[in-house]
């Protein structure tokens, strides 16, 4: 079984550690930048403010990376992905000046179905604090599931065991809408990854 968990900043990587105390191995899955690589050698008080608050995601990977190391993971160890419950809220207005991060993630940012089975993942648990699954993640689960990937879902504070559920695919003006908004409002700066200082307008 593999895992996939939705949490916000630090608690991803936090709750991944935990995970890998019981054979999984963390696969961040983070596509946002937390500053301009431009601004690297400046103090966090003088860089921009970000619409998401990518650095302390950074500072936990960095922290928990030793203690990672000492685990010594087998190769095989079924994944554990972890993801940012946030990384498509603004904290702050998205307005010139400002280093706008937000992400989503991609069915190609994660293995197929075919490859998990083949790796003897048959089944993956969903970790989040809601029940609802983000609309960027929908085609990822509905991808494995089409694969043969059974999905289950747990909440975070909730005591209950994971629920087997059945990924029910979006409305074809919803994923329009969706690819627009992230096509249009979202912004990629260097490298490709998300995040870039919002441009002060034209008109």
């Amino acid at each position: 079984m593999g895992a996939e968990n939705q949490l916000p900043e630090e608690a991803g990587i936090l709750w991944g550690m935990r995970m890998a105390e019981f054979g999984y191995r963390p696969v961040p899955l983070y596509n946002a930048l937390p500053f301009a690589i431009s601004d690297k050698l400046e103090t966090p008080t003088s860089r921009p403010i970000s619409t998401v608050h990518v650095e302390p995601i950074l500072g936990a990977v960095v922290r928990e990376s030793s203690t990672l190391h000492k685990l010594k993971l087998p190769l095989n160890s079924p994944p554990a992905f972890l993801l940012d419950s946030d990384r498509r809220i603004a904290k702050t207005d998205i307005v010139p000046g400002v280093f706008d991060n937000r992400s989503v993630c991609f069915t190609t940012d994660f293995p197929s179905a075919a490859f998990l089975i083949e790796h003897g993942v048959n089944s993956v648990v969903v970790v989040q604090e809601t029940a609802t699954f983000a609309p960027d993640l929908l085609p990822v689960l509905i991808a494995w599931q089409q694969g043969g990937i059974k999905v289950f879902r747990k909440l975070y504070q909730d005591t209950e065991p994971p629920a087997a559920v059945v990924v029910q695919k979006p409305s074809f003006l919803s994923r329009i809408w969706f690819r627009l908004s992230v096509a249009l409002g979202f912004h990629r700066g260097e490298l490709g990854a998300f995040g870039e200082i919002v441009p002060a307008s034209s008109g």
